[in-house]
């Protein structure tokens, strides 16, 4: 029995697979399975990264040009959560305080930071938090200038009387 296979995966992840599965490979045959295969070794990496992604959306509104962020924050209630604007920054806080249970306690805390694209507006961001705990901040575009603009002329009576008008009076 050989035990190159093991030394040849040491970097692999083992999570949720067999480990005793390449000593029923000859050493070749092995590597030939794990080089036709390289997403089976990685499946546990891509399941984190698919859980992380499906809590956090952020995205430039196309129609609009603004910005829009979503966020899970079902675990904490809405007083334990801040959004606030630092420089071109979105910030978002949430935090528990400890709480004890029967031989433990429970503390969470995060805080994520998004950056704001250059044509969004800081002074208007607004933020709503749903029933079901997500949390959503948008920032709309910063109104462009306008080049040129007509302005209607209105005319209204005269401020002061002539000096005919006072001498007939």
């Amino acid at each position: 029995m050989s035990v190159l296979p093991v030394i040849l995966n040491f970097s692999d992840d083992f999570f949720g697979n067999d480990p005793f599965v390449g000593f029923s490979l000859a050493p070749r045959e092995h590597w030939l399975t794990q080089r036709r295969r390289p997403h089976i070794n990685c499946e546990r990496r891509r399941r984190c990264m698919e859980r992380e992604n499906s809590k956090t959306c952020v995205k430039k509104n196309p129609e609009n040009g603004g910005f829009e962020m979503s966020l899970d924050v079902k675990q904490f209630k809405p007083e334990e959560i801040s959004v606030k604007t630092v420089n071109n920054h979105i910030i978002v806080e949430a935090k528990h305080e400890e709480r004890e249970d029967e031989n433990s306690f429970v503390s969470r805390h995060f805080v994520r930071r998004y950056a704001l694209p250059k044509d969004c507006n800081v002074q208007d961001v607004a933020s709503s938090l749903s029933a079901d705990g997500l949390l959503t901040v948008t920032a709309p575009p910063a109104t462009k200038a306008l080049e040129e603009r007509v302005i209607q002329i209105q005319q209204t009576p005269a401020a002061t009387q002539s000096e005919d008008e006072k001498t007939m009076s």
